[in-house]
């Protein structure tokens, strides 16, 4: 049975997204797509579009990946099987063709997030060599009570975020923490800096904000800047439903996350790294 890998642009976008919204469907998390969304995932997170891949057999599409590139480094961003063509080799052969493709173009390492509870996925990760870097964790929930946020809380430029998390953040943080990926955010999102620390939010009117990314300066690390940042965005928009830290922060992050008071999601991620 032959297998083709052609590019998701070559194939249509608005294609390419039916089939990863079908396999996708029984995903732990909802994952919506359209030919909007991966033009969006290119701007956003770098997601290459010519590099990024249908999978066929017999000329039927059975799956697809997602390829972000920056530099020598790339990232498998979404990587899915239509359910019923799933334990038939076709993940593994997929795989090893998109490590061959990112080693002739260059790339020097791949990496990925893959959900623990996943354990197919996991295993098939690791059988093409991936190891695990670090565990991910998420925090998601109403908002801690909270009097009032302070007077010096200062609206800034997405931009100012992403260059503090590119100054002071690690140089390992996952992808889409990383200050390349904060750069590339804009308004209705929003960035604030407060007493060393700064942070970056999705949409703050919507009724789930999502906390894009957080960091402090060397001299505030330790001193509880970025939870006490994190309760003056609450302040400064009340009334929402839930604030959200997904899945896609370092486990080692935990004492800094949570004394902002949201409870810890039960999902967890594998960040997985292999040099190709």
């Amino acid at each position: 049975m032959p297998f083709e890998f052609p590019s998701i642009l070559d194939y249509g976008l608005a294609r390419a997204a039916d089939v990863l919204e079908r396999a996708f469907e029984d995903y732990f998390v909802r994952i919506p797509f359209s030919a909007v969304s991966l033009v969006h995932a290119a701007r956003a997170d770098s997601v290459d579009l010519t590099s990024s891949r249908m999978f066929l057999r017999d000329g039927m599409a059975v799956g697809g990946a997602l390829i972000a590139r920056r530099g020598w480094n790339t990232r498998l961003a979404g990587m899915a099987i239509m359910p019923g063509e799933r334990r038939t080799g076709i993940g593994r052969t997929a795989m090893l063709h998109l490590l061959a493709e990112a080693k002739a173009r260059g790339d020097r390492t791949m990496f990925l997030e893959v959900i623990e509870q996943n354990q197919p996925a996991v295993s098939l990760y690791r059988t093409c060599g991936f190891r695990e870097m670090r565990r991910l964790i998420g925090f998601s929930g109403p908002p801690p009570p909270i009097v009032a946020g302070p007077a010096d809380l200062v609206e800034i430029d997405l931009r100012e975020a992403a260059d503090a998390v590119t100054r002071y953040g690690r140089p390992d943080l996952p992808w889409q923490l990383s200050g390349e990926t904060l750069a590339q955010l804009t308004p209705p999102s929003v960035a604030y800096r407060l007493d060393g620390a700064w942070i970056a939010l999705s949409n703050p009117l919507e009724p789930s904000v999502s906390v894009r990314g957080l960091v402090a300066e060397p001299a505030a690390k330790g001193k509880g800047r970025e939870a006490a940042l994190l309760h003056a965005v609450m302040a400064r928009h009340p009334g929402r439903d839930e604030w959200r830290l997904s899945a896609i922060w370092p486990e080692e992050f935990a004492g800094i996350l949570a004394p902002a008071g949201l409870p810890r999601s039960e999902l967890t991620q594998w960040q997985m790294r292999r040099e190709v």
